[in-house]
């Protein structure tokens, strides 16, 4: 069954891209997945997920808690690093007007990182490469948050879960490791 409905951001999301874009997520394994892709992808756009932006040049922001970005400090890292990206979420909070595109018809079950991959497509591009997304319990990249949200058995069951009935989002996605790679390749 194909899930792949409307896609318009608000306001209008003013560029269509193409070809391969990286979703890096903030798992520990993000750096390898990271050398992984590039070397396979080497001009591929990156779209940072959380925590992820204080660790990757990206083009794009994305949080399914958009206001995680500037309490978690997020978006000051990325923009002292590496400069401007565009900030991204799902559902419209009117309490983050740091967010300059929304995109409700991505918002669902699976984590910040399924989530952008939806918003990579709606975006235009064709394949999208997750990194630093294995849905393996573990830290974060960089040893951060060793027994949190991630390190948890049943968080990390309940967003397989989510994307393996979202099975109409599976093509055009392929994953550096973990589960992901298992599910998608």
């Amino acid at each position: 069954m194909e899930m792949r409905k409307g896609g318009a951001s608000v306001p209008p999301y003013p560029f269509n891209h193409s070809g391969p874009c990286i979703v890096a997520g903030n798992a520990w394994c993000l750096p390898d997945d990271l050398d992984k892709a590039l070397s396979l992808y080497p001009k591929a756009p990156i779209m940072a997920v959380n925590g992820a932006a204080k660790e990757v040049n990206a083009f794009a922001l994305y949080s399914k808690h958009p206001e995680r970005l500037i309490s978690h400090r997020w978006l000051y890292h990325q923009r002292r690093k590496f400069g401007e990206a565009t900030v991204h979420g799902g559902k419209p909070v009117i309490s983050c007007p740091h967010v300059e595109y929304w995109w409700p018809d991505a918002y669902g079950g699976g984590g910040s990182a399924w989530d952008a991959r939806k918003v990579a497509h709606f975006m235009g591009f064709d394949l999208v490469i997750l990194c630093g997304c294995p849905l393996v319990p573990g830290p974060y990249v960089g040893g951060h948050n060793l027994g949190g949200f991630m390190a948890r058995r049943d968080v990390v069951d309940g967003f397989r879960e989510a994307i393996e009935a979202d099975a109409g989002w599976h093509d055009g996605a392929i994953s550096m490791s973990g589960w992901t790679k298992e599910i998608l390749g």
